[in-house]
């Protein structure tokens, strides 16, 4: 009986038993950890390096494969000449398509880029998006609806002696032809961080200066599948707020970012319920007693979220940040990691026993950073 008790205990322990790593990916300058999905054997992250290219220190689009246990399958880079990024990464048909901006192609200054690859990263189309020469074009964020793909993000246009910024939205077909385009502004700057999918079209998440209460509040858009603005919903205080990141519930959305409006001295983490027509379910702001900021969330097991970040540490530098809510927002438990010199976490996935976070880890080598990996439990343990 002692026998068989002690075997179904180990038994119990390696079923539930959680795979966690910290592993570090780059060369010799700056590498940086941007977006990543799960893969049917692994993870593809995407980012930008400057480790790997023979210009002037440029950075180029940095995709990294790399199987369950942390360990890199292959990598590989894109770009041209000049500067290269990726900011966003979807699943699209038999392979993927990432998204950002480039110096290299498109116009004089700076262009939409987004790149069609198969599973194993080669390419299949590399296409760039602008209006003006002299305009510049933050790609932030891409999805998939099934057939066609939206890339999101902000379109600084030159006008004499000002500019103005609008939140962009561009959907183009499955070989990267423009559908249309959308522009979701005011007045003054305003900004888009992330869009989301819906049964009936797409939301849209960023910062506005034109609509709300204060300075810049966080600001969702729901747009119809044609790009119609549905309704639009600011929220903040008298300071700034930024959206940063936005996914969906059964009965409406969450969004994070930061806030200065509610936090207690700082910049704290922002995190808004809304419900499908935009109204507040409920709101809360969590942090240090210094600055604090989330970039991403994803949905828990039991019906929370887990967001990911960083927390400034006595006014030292800032640590990777993971904090656990419940459903109604109520802190659940929070984590931070790092070292002596600056960490961020910039995106988060639920796997099958945990989440995996990807960002940057500064190096103390004039401060360049390689790319970061973290996997750790449901509880946010890291077992050394």
């Amino acid at each position: 009986m002692k026998r068989y008790m002690l075997s179904l205990i180990i038994l119990t322990s390696t079923i539930f038993s959680s795979t966690t790593f910290s592993k570090i990916f780059g060369g010799e300058e700056s590498d940086i950890g941007k977006a990543v999905v799960k893969t049917d054997n692994g993870y593809l992250i995407v980012g930008k390096t400057k480790s790997f290219q023979d210009s002037d220190r440029n950075y180029n689009v940095y995709l990294i494969k790399i199987d369950k246990n942390g360990n890199k399958i292959w990598s590989k880079m894109y770009g041209g000449k000049d500067d290269d990024e990726a900011n966003s990464l979807t699943k699209f048909k038999d392979g993927f398509v990432f998204a950002g901006s480039t110096k290299s192609y498109g116009n004089d200054d700076l262009s939409f880029y987004f790149v069609r690859i198969d599973k194993n990263g080669k390419v299949k189309w590399e296409k760039t998006y602008y209006r003006g020469s002299n305009d510049e074009y933050y790609g932030n964020s891409v999805i998939s609806d099934g057939n066609n793909l939206l890339i999101a993000g902000t379109e600084r246009h030159l006008k004499f002696f000002s500019a103005s910024i609008n939140p962009m939205v561009i959907k183009v077909n499955s070989n990267g032809d423009l559908i249309w385009r959308g522009y979701y502004g005011g007045k003054d700057e305003d900004y888009a961080d992330a869009i989301l999918n819906t049964k009936d079209g797409y939301i849209l998440a960023g910062r506005s200066e034109t609509y709300g209460h204060g300075d810049f509040d966080s600001y969702v858009v729901k747009l119809k599948k044609n790009g119609k603005k549905v309704w639009f919903h600011a929220y903040g205080g008298k300071d700034d707020e930024i959206a940063h990141d936005i996914i969906s519930t059964k009965d409406g959305y969450v969004i994070v970012g930061s806030t200065d409006s509610f936090g207690l001295n700082y910049k704290d983490v922002f995190v808004v319920k809304i419900n499908k027509r935009g109204k507040v379910i409920w709101r809360h702001s969590y942090g240090s007693r210094y600055d604090d900021e989330g970039y991403a969330i994803t949905k828990a097991p039991d019906g929370g979220y887990v967001i990911v970040g960083k927390s400034e540490v006595r006014r030292k530098g800032d640590e990777l940040y993971i904090l656990k809510i419940n459903s109604k927002g109520h802190t659940v438990w929070s984590k931070t990691y790092g070292g002596e010199n600056d960490d961020v976490g910039y995106d988060i996935v639920t796997a099958d026993d945990g989440y995996l976070i990807v960002g940057e880890k500064q190096t103390s080598r004039s401060r360049d950073s390689n790319v970061w990996v973290l996997k750790v439990d449901f509880n946010g343990n890291l077992n050394r």
